[in-house]
């Protein structure tokens, strides 16, 4: 069984968490006194090197694979 995720839904329905995770991220590299735009662009650089990314998790009755493209 395939089950395809829509990222746009899935996103706006996330929006709030994402702001407030940014808004977190952004008072932690102020605590840390870490560049935040720097902090992003290789979080960024990360997400984008995570292309062709396969994941498989089988157990014994279950099986889960994620592919990140």
């Amino acid at each position: 069984m395939r089950l395809w995720i829509p990222v746009l839904p899935v996103l706006l329905i996330l929006s709030p968490v994402l702001l407030l995770a940014l808004a977190v991220a952004v008072v932690a590299c102020l605590v840390w006194r870490i560049n935040a735009l720097q902090a992003l662009h290789r979080s960024w650089r990360l997400l984008c090197a995570l292309r062709g990314t396969r994941i498989e998790i089988d157990q014994n009755h279950a099986a889960f694979m994620f592919n990140i493209r």
